[in-house]
């Protein structure tokens, strides 16, 4: 019998593991997170760009040099959570993102906006509303850690889906600076009563982890984890694999959410429209995603991950082939499913390697896959703003996209260290 069943009756619900509820807290905030900050850039962009008089490229770089902060605040956020737990960075993040995006609404100097956006919201963001979310879920979860960390990210999808389409309309009828404010607002009231919820481990408040277990006989025994330290896991072929197809799909994804809005609008939709197949796109990818992470306990992850990826290079294909509103839907319909496998990444992460060094190991990944969102949004830009076409940066994205779908098909567990540290979460 695994530790689950002897929890303390305070820690139980109706019976329920009390990483459940770490797990709702945590998809609650990244529905937020997901709609407000993260997936808001391409329903912003073209706004801010005719509000503050910019071009293509110099809008882009507002949006991507939050990716550089995060290059920055990776690892130091995710040292910070194997340290101390979620919970205290979830509140400093999410309080710091939300006066950022309060102020905003007054702000009308392009330095002075770049400056609160990346400084604060930016730096609000990266501190307790990505990472450390599913760093939080990844320490309650072994067994059913495919499933929890899908639900978890699909969180971020369901932001897109419900509160983008909200977005869109706020923007259009009461402006883009009253949406930031209101919308800065709520999750400032809202982030403290969710990341109450989120406990540092199980370890910590006497519960056992959902543990994997064997059949001997008519006895079930727990299968101890196994954790790598970050300069064991930083030894094995394993993790640059990973490492470098999570970095290449990221990437291409920094552009994707920040143009998607106008690539749709140069493909000769509205605005409008544009706006609601962004969100569209989220929608879809939310059962994906759920149908993924059950599979994902279950079946080997290196098949869907390689899905995911040809599906992107399908998706670019459609668009530089295709003409009108047809080329959109098939992006939409494949981009989803390539959004639908993304959290396989991080489930394969904590598989390999545990969970004690995971969000450090997660910073790491973050510090290059951030500069690569950094630097494709303003490619993006710059050659749209030369050529008034995005055919040049789809044509560039299809080989990488085929490359990613390769290094996640080669992915391979590592075998367990030879010295295996002992589990420190109880201190």
């Amino acid at each position: 019998m695994t530790m689950l069943n002897r929890a303390p009756l305070p820690r139980k619900v109706k019976n329920a593991y009390f990483g459940w509820w770490v797990l709702t807290s945590t998809f609650l905030l990244g529905t937020l997170s997901g709609g407000i900050f993260s997936n808001s850039s391409g329903i912003f962009f073209g706004p801010i760009k005719r509000d503050l008089g910019l071009n293509s490229a110099q809008t882009a770089l507002i949006f991507s040099l939050v990716r550089a902060e995060g290059s920055v605040a990776g690892p130091i956020v995710g040292r910070l959570v194997d340290r101390f737990g979620s919970r205290p960075m979830i509140i400093f993040g999410g309080l710091l993102a939300s006066s950022g995006f309060i102020a905003l609404h007054w702000v009308h100097n392009y330095i002075l906006f770049i400056v609160i956006f990346v400084g604060v919201v930016g730096v609000g963001k990266s501190s307790g509303l990505g990472q450390v979310l599913i760093s939080a879920v990844n320490r309650w979860f072994i067994r059913r850690r495919s499933l929890a960390m899908s639900i978890c990210i699909t969180g971020f999808s369901s932001g897109g889906a419900a509160i983008l389409p909200l977005i869109t309309l706020g923007v259009s009828t009461i402006g883009w600076r009253d949406v930031m404010l209101y919308s800065g607002i709520f999750m400032g009231l809202i982030v403290i009563p969710l990341a109450s919820l989120v406990k540092h481990s199980p370890e910590r408040e006497g519960i056992g982890p959902d543990l994997p277990f064997t059949v001997e006989g008519k006895e079930e025994t727990s299968v101890a984890p196994v954790d790598f330290t970050v300069r064991q896991a930083l030894r094995t072929k394993a993790y640059w694999i990973l490492f470098t197809g999570s970095v290449l799909r990221i990437s291409l994804w920094g552009t994707v959410s920040v143009h998607a809005v106008e690539m749709f609008v140069w493909k000769g939709m509205s605005h409008e429209m544009a706006g609601l197949m962004f969100s569209l796109m989220f929608l879809l990818s939310i059962p994906l995603r759920l149908v993924v992470g059950f599979l994902g306990d279950k079946w080997p992850l290196q098949p869907m991950m390689g899905s995911g990826m040809g599906a992107a290079a399908l998706a670019t294909l459609a668009m530089l082939t295709i003409d009108g509103n047809v080329a959109v839907y098939m992006f939409v319909v494949l981009m989803a499913v390539e959004q639908g496998t993304s959290s396989l990444n991080w489930v394969s992460l904590g598989n390999f390697f545990g969970r004690s060094s995971f969000a450090t190991l997660m910073g790491l990944i973050s510090v290059v896959f951030n500069i690569g969102m950094l630097i494709t949004p303003i490619y993006a830009g710059v050659v749209f703003d030369r050529t008034d076409s995005y055919s040049v940066v789809l044509v560039s994205f299809l080989p990488i996209y085929l490359m990613a779908g390769f290094f996640f098909l080669m992915t391979r567990k590592p075998p367990p260290p030879a010295l295996p540290r002992e589990m420190a979460f109880g201190r």
